[in-house]
């Protein structure tokens, strides 16, 4: 494959063209994969990958709806060739049990337009490309493509394809074909349909209900067939007054109506779907779907103006500008829109999952990246979105109690690994990852900071603080008193190289924030909990181990400076080399996954002194295997704040590009939606410092950079804060009604009233 180029017009491949939008100039059968995931197209509801309206593959085609899942994995034979796995990974009992696994449904492809010129079908690959290109435009979020096709006998058409997932109705998904012969005047044949083929993990997993065509109207139902049950239905209006129905047709799998073309003419094919699952109403979705797009109102023009406004009203605020650096300007917007179509804006059916809506890695699972990655972009953007989160967390409490109770805990256990129901459905036949139960500190420090960015009372006594307080009841049972100090023991941290350690550091300030924070925010609540229960806390927080040594330095875990600083001293060939399902060496060394100690003076804000925070960063950076993603924003936020410039840029693009350069190799897969939100916050943290404190004051640190302006804003309890570098001036801008103080690095707290101007 050859490597994408990220440059203003020196696009080899695909990278970005003269308009600053991700483009691909060249077509390349072999780039389809990640490119599916590139471009693909959602709205937060539902993602489209950018697979091809006249073909796909089970590596390519992929349309998922936020919360459509079922249980439809086979578990495969994992690893068990060495010491770790077998020590610390697998539970061969359990494996024995473990069939089955979760998994989001990949949707009958509904994209589906096949296009015959004369007698030959039109495919990429058969004939000769003579123009191409394709782009996904971040500031609108449509996808477009278009092409000049010699059918392999000299005749030329031209297509522009056009589309997107409505932000206006998250419902709507609208296509548009444009067809255009170039030199000959042969008969042209268009099918629209959808491929009921499609296949998920590698298996078939739904069911067909109903199939019905009314003139050019399709409606079509389906279910998934084994745990859930979910059940979905499409209802898709075709609209081509140039072209003449000439019937039904059924061609490999993809059911749908054939139309016949004027010859010699250029025309345009509109299609558009409805999209309505059993999980989005307690209606008949056929009903739905058929009272849709009866209703009229579906013009596509109309619908692309109203989708337009829409997503640029929302987009607004997450909208990072870079002056004098074009490639960091535009691949922060491209890594903002994946961000934005990954959560969804109206309601709490699911979280907000690891690769978002964009492919079946990880299952559209909702991980700990919810709350400590991901959701803070939205709780600085569009604040809606991440309450939507957090309630999803609400509504699996009920299990998460079961979770605890389960496992010989009082309170809440949350799942690590979470998907429809709440339950654990990591790998249950691992042994590490239920010990990553750092999630039960993740989410009341995401309530927490909910609170702190948007003052929502109503939320906070309504759900937010029964969540924190089940979650110590858990830590209560959890910590062991040893010596006269509460420890907590045997855990598994953010750094998955170390499993099964003593007092992992991360864990264990986070718990006690969480603590502390709980205990103050009942009076300025009045949220009423028992005496006896407070002073336990209080016991716990006071005695809880805090891991530092006397240069400042703070131990991952206990022992960790212990071990070795290297891999090489224990095995052959390079630290890339080493894998931790082949190795099994990383727990013997200092060689970290990704951050834990630097999280808490980067993405969680605990309170920890920053006196040590560039001691911290030195060591753990060099120590940082950086096999996780999450690793480059949390790199970035510490390089800009330790004033590390290049190092600071460096990772930005490895945040923003993490996908289009596919550092990992798997982005065919999806995207790594946590990296990704991390360009926005590696600007708002790293660059502008940005902190609040519990007092109502907003403390900034900000930095010099190689660009030559920056601009950001952010949503603080209802009041848009803008912040802007240029020419060595910070200036700050508030639009609402509030009070709202502010502080610059050291400097005094003023009052912000309209605007502040500060020389850096």
């Amino acid at each position: 494959m050859n490597q994408p180029c990220g440059k203003i017009g020196i696009n080899i491949m695909y990278g970005l063209d003269k308009n600053k939008n991700f483009s691909e100039s060249i077509y390349d059968i072999a780039d389809e994969p990640v490119l599916a995931t590139l471009f693909t197209t959602g709205n937060g509801y539902m993602g489209v990958r950018g697979s091809f309206e006249e073909f796909g593959s089970q590596r390519i085609q992929g349309a998922f709806v936020r919360g459509f899942i079922d249980e439809i994995i086979e578990v495969t034979e994992p690893f068990t060739d060495n010491e770790y796995m077998k020590k610390y990974y697998l539970d061969e009992e359990k494996l024995k049990t473990f069939e089955k696994q979760d998994s989001c449904v990949n949707m009958h492809d509904f994209l589906a337009i096949k296009i015959t010129v004369g007698d030959k079908t039109f495919f990429p690959w058969d004939g000769k490309i003579l123009k191409w290109h394709r782009a996904l435009d971040s500031t609108s979020a449509i996808y477009k493509r278009e092409l000049v096709w010699d059918d392999g006998e000299g005749n030329k058409t031209e297509f522009v394809f056009e589309r997107f997932a409505s932000f206006a109705d998250e419902h709507l998904y609208c296509q548009r074909v444009k067809v255009r012969p170039i030199n000959h005047s042969l008969p042209v044949k268009l099918m629209s349909g959808i491929d009921t083929s499609i296949k998920t993990g590698g298996q078939f997993i739904t069911k067909t209900d109903l199939m019905q065509i009314e003139g050019a109207d399709i409606i079509h139902k389906y279910h998934a067939t084994n745990k859930y049950g979910f059940s979905a239905c499409y209802g898709i209006k075709n609209a081509f007054p140039k072209g003449k129905i000439l019937g039904q047709y059924d061609y490999n799998g993809t059911v749908g109506v054939e139309y016949l073309c004027d010859a010699d003419k250029s025309y345009t094919f509109d299609k558009i779907t409805y999209i309505v699952t059993s999980r989005d109403t307690d209606r008949d979705i056929c009903d739905c779907a058929r009272e849709r797009i009866a209703a009229g109102g579906l013009d596509y023009d109309a619908l692309k103006k109203a989708h337009v406004s829409a997503y640029r009203a929302y987009f607004a605020m997450m909208d990072v500008k870079i002056e004098g650096d074009d490639e960091a300007d535009a691949y922060l917007r491209f890594a903002s829109y994946h961000t934005a179509i990954s959560a969804s804006m109206n309601d709490s059916i699911h979280g907000i999952s690891a690769k978002g809506l964009t492919g079946e890695r990880y299952n559209q699972f909702v991980w700990w990246d919810c709350e400590i990655h991901q959701m803070p972009f939205f709780l600085l953007t569009a604040p809606e979105t991440a309450k939507n989160a957090l309630m999803y967390r609400y509504r699996m409490l009920p299990q998460a109690k079961k979770n605890a109770a389960r496992n010989g805990y009082d309170g809440a256990m949350y799942a690590f690994c979470s998907s429809v129901e709440g339950d654990e459905r990591v790998w249950q036949y691992a042994r590490h990852p239920f010990m990553q139960i750092h999630i039960n500190s993740d989410i009341p420090y995401g309530i927490i900071n909910y609170y702190r960015y948007t003052g929502d009372r109503e939320f906070m006594i309504n759900y937010g603080m029964e969540m924190i307080l089940e979650c110590l009841k858990f830590w209560i049972s959890r910590v062991s008193l040893k010596g006269g100090r509460y420890e907590i023991c045997r855990v598994t941290g953010t750094d998955e190289h170390h499993p099964y350690v003593d007092n992992d550091a991360y864990t264990n300030y986070c718990v006690k924030f969480i603590f502390d924070r709980f205990i103050s925010l009942c009076d300025e609540l009045s949220y009423e909990v028992e005496a006896s229960l407070i002073e336990r806390m209080r016991q716990i927080s006071e005695g809880l181990y805090l891991p530092m040594c006397d240069n400042g330095l703070i131990p991952q875990f206990d022992g960790y400076f212990g071990l070795s600083r290297s891999l090489e001293e224990q095995g052959k060939g390079t630290l890339k080399q080493f894998q931790m399902k082949k190795s099994g060496l990383y727990h013997k060394s200092q060689i970290i996954k990704q951050p834990d100690v630097v999280l808490l003076y980067t993405m969680v804000d605990v309170g920890l002194d920053r006196a040590h925070f560039a001691e911290n960063w030195d060591y753990y950076e060099n120590m940082c295997e950086v096999s996780s993603s999450l690793t480059f924003p949390v790199h970035a936020i510490a390089a800009a704040q330790n004033k590390q410039i290049l190092s600071f840029r460096k990772n930005l693009m490895n945040t923003v590009k993490m996908d289009v350069d596919d550092i990992h190799g798997v982005a065919w897969q999806g995207v790594h939606s946590g990296c990704l939100a991390g360009g926005y916050l590696a600007v708002i943290y790293g660059i502008f410092g940005l902190s609040v404190k519990e007092n109502d004051t907003i403390c900034l640190n900000p930095v010099r950079t190689l660009f030559e302006g920056v601009s950001a804003s952010f949503i603080y309890k209802g009041m848009k804060i803008t912040l802007s570098i240029k020419n060595g001036e910070l200036t700050v801008t508030k639009r609402g009604s509030g009070k709202v103080n502010i502080r610059v690095s050291d400097g005094e707290t003023r009052a912000l009233k309209n605007t502040l101007v500060y020389t850096m």
